[in-house]
């Protein structure tokens, strides 16, 4: 039998629980307030992917995790999208070409929304277009098997608006090692670290204005950039290995570097890289859905996009039963910060470049709520703002002016 509960006990519990919901769902108006004001830089975002498969990421995309309507309520002043070319997809012969195409879709859909969106290549320019409430987009290159051997493309892309290059995806190139190539195929590998051409690239890169990016580049290669870079250096979505020992995220050693070299670690917040038990049991998810998963092989070329973006439509309710939580990010974060100083971190968040995002985190409208957690944690409204996107503003001066 229910308890006979009286109108005004009814009422009072409606009133109490609609207080609790409000207080621990909802990011509270002063927070919202002082993420707003704040100037907030995201280091890492794939959306750009997105447009090219044919979707219109200027409209509102349900399945998408960003899109210019997410910007707006999540309040990003700058997102630095990334221009990343499938090795698995395309032949190295058209690396190149298909790059330049990502670019030539941004610069349409800045064109299309000139009073929202504009493409950066200076600090002047990301002033001009905070006062005019304009986002700041920022070219970043994911892997410098884009430019081959050639240096030349360098110049190419920097004119282009590219701020920072990722010297490596998982495929190591003609510059450098990967993180996965030194984890899990070092054996096969014909150099390792920065060869003679990457110790070019990273001084081109100095002394022409682009932030070095040693995401996704292995051990050897990153204590390689550190010893020649002469200006600070980045990774644009990398989190912390003692809290995830994933091949992908950074050593203690390797953040007191980056903290010593004046770089920035800007925090990933995909569930593989900030909880150790994620990916086994997605792998076990996986398996589960193995019949599903073939269907999608019929009508779809495995290495495409649109197989990912299907797959990752498919599995996104099961895997939001195992994902880590909000919390989880800011264990990253404040790890950082407690080793190297608040300094050295901003945002990487990878929207839109994995299948799922954290509870609380599911897509850039919900950056609010990461500043509200900052705040909940003891972080000042100083430091939060630094985290938010003045450490960017600062190594964006200091390298690319």
């Amino acid at each position: 039998m229910f308890p006979d509960l009286s109108g005004t006990r009814i009422i009072f519990l409606f009133i109490l629980a609609t207080y609790f919901f409000i207080n621990i769902f909802s990011c509270d108006r002063p927070t919202h307030d002082i993420h707003m004001n704040s100037f907030v830089a995201d280091m890492h975002n794939d959306v750009l992917l997105r447009a090219l498969e044919g979707y219109d990421i200027l409209s509102n995309l349900p399945d998408a995790q960003s899109d210019l309507e997410k910007f707006i309520i999540g309040g990003v002043d700058l997102q630095a999208f990334s221009v990343w070319v499938s090795p698995y997809e395309f032949q190295k012969s058209e690396y190149y070409q298909a790059a330049d195409k990502m670019i030539s879709k941004l610069e349409f859909l800045c064109s299309r929304v000139p009073d929202k969106w504009g493409i950066i290549r200076s600090y002047q320019d990301i002033n001009y277009n905070l006062e005019n409430k304009i986002m700041s987009c920022m070219i970043g290159l994911e892997g410098g098997h884009i430019i081959g051997d050639d240096i030349k493309k360098i110049d190419h892309f920097y004119n282009r608006g590219m701020r920072y290059l990722g010297l490596t995806w998982n495929n190591s190139n003609s510059i450098a090692s990967s993180a996965k190539d030194e984890a899990n195929n070092l054996s096969k590998l014909k150099e390792v670290g920065l060869t003679d051409f990457g110790k070019k690239v990273v001084k081109k890169c100095n002394d022409l204005g682009v932030m070095i990016d040693i995401s996704h580049s292995g051990e050897k290669t990153f204590w390689d950039v550190i010893k020649i870079t002469n200006k600070p250096i980045i990774a644009s979505h990398s989190s912390v290995f003692s809290l995830c020992p994933h091949y992908r995220n950074l050593k203690d050693d390797q953040l007191k570097a980056i903290g010593e070299n004046g770089g920035v670690v800007f925090v990933n917040f995909y569930p593989g890289y900030i909880d150790s038990t994620y990916l086994m049991k997605a792998e076990i998810i996986d398996m589960q859905y193995d019949l599903e998963r073939e269907i999608l092989v019929e009508k779809y070329d495995t290495t495409s996009n649109a197989y990912w973006y299907a797959e990752s439509k498919m599995l996104k309710h099961e895997k939001s039963r195992i994902v880590p939580n909000i919390n989880d990010v800011i264990k990253h974060i404040k790890y950082i910060t407690d080793l190297i100083g608040v300094d050295h971190v901003g945002l990487g968040s990878d929207f839109d470049g994995v299948e799922i995002m954290p509870l609380g985190l599911e897509d850039v409208t919900k950056l609010p709520f990461l500043t509200k957690k900052l705040l909940d944690n003891g972080f000042t409204i100083r430091e939060v703002r630094k985290i938010l996107g003045g450490n960017f503003k600062r190594i964006f001066k200091e390298v690319c002016i």
